[in-house]
């Protein structure tokens, strides 16, 4: 399953579709079929251009980032743990990289810490591995404990765990730490663009369990003025962002399906 759902985040790509597009064109040149060829060439470049947009990647991205608006730290609710999913950081890999790297959703372990030192729970609870192939690196979820812990989480005050691969796996095995430290109440935190699928996947994990989720966002992406040119103007960021919101709606399109 996870394979294949890794296979399937290839295939959303628009550069995937792209490649597809203009190889397709080039068969038809090659079969003289000049106005297919011409057809398929152009609607490529189209595609990796509309999908180059910051104003498209805005459109896209705010359904979900706006779902669960973000809270500061004093305003979310008192609960029982803070549970953070990982994909905010990149473990060490000595001695090329001695140290771990912050990626771009590192803002929750921040605001995880901000939570906890604003006396939102006890308990922090990390859930995140690696990626197969990333087996020589520090596993993600002792980077994250140990970035909090240099914000000021004590070591005592967290649990973890380093197998899970993805959102579905992130919520099966944290289930048994969140049990273990008697929560009920749990703040999840993650990425706003990543919520309404995380929110979906450990709801449906959690299901009997009794225990409430709250959402607690965070790494909310900046959204160029609209007056100005630039959302105009494709942008490799764009692409990027682009992608990781196909992705989100088809992960919540396949959670309705199973």
């Amino acid at each position: 399953m996870f394979e294949l759902s890794k296979i399937a985040g290839l295939l959303l790509s628009p550069l995937t579709w792209v490649l597809s597009l203009w190889l397709s064109s080039a068969a038809c040149f090659v079969l003289q079929r000049k106005r297919w060829a011409v057809g398929l060439a152009y609607t490529g470049f189209a595609t990796l251009w509309v999908s180059s947009l910051p104003v498209v990647a805005h459109a896209l991205a705010a359904p979900l980032e706006d779902k669960y608006p973000a809270l500061t730290a004093q305003a979310a609710p008192i609960a029982d743990a803070i549970l953070v999913i990982g994909g905010a950081l990149s473990g060490a890999e000595p001695p090329r990289r001695p140290t771990f790297n912050l990626g771009p959703a590192a803002g929750r372990v921040w605001h995880t810490a901000q939570l906890y030192r604003a006396g939102k729970a006890r308990w922090v609870i990390v859930a995140g591995g690696n990626q197969p192939g990333q087996e020589h690196e520090q596993v993600e979820a002792e980077a994250i404990v140990e970035m909090l812990g240099g914000l000021g989480v004590p070591r005592d005050a967290i649990r973890m765990e380093g197998l899970s691969r993805n959102t579905r796996e992130n919520a099966v095995n944290s289930l048994p730490l969140v049990q273990s430290v008697g929560g009920k109440r749990i703040l999840l935190v993650t990425s706003a663009l990543h919520m309404p699928r995380a929110l979906k996947t450990f709801a449906k994990a959690w299901s009997g369990s009794g225990i409430e989720l709250i959402p607690v966002t965070t790494d909310v992406e900046p959204r160029t003025p609209r007056f100005l040119l630039r959302p105009w103007l494709p942008d490799a960021s764009a692409l990027a962002f682009v992608t990781r919101i196909i992705k989100e709606y088809a992960g919540r399109i396949a959670l309705d399906m199973t």
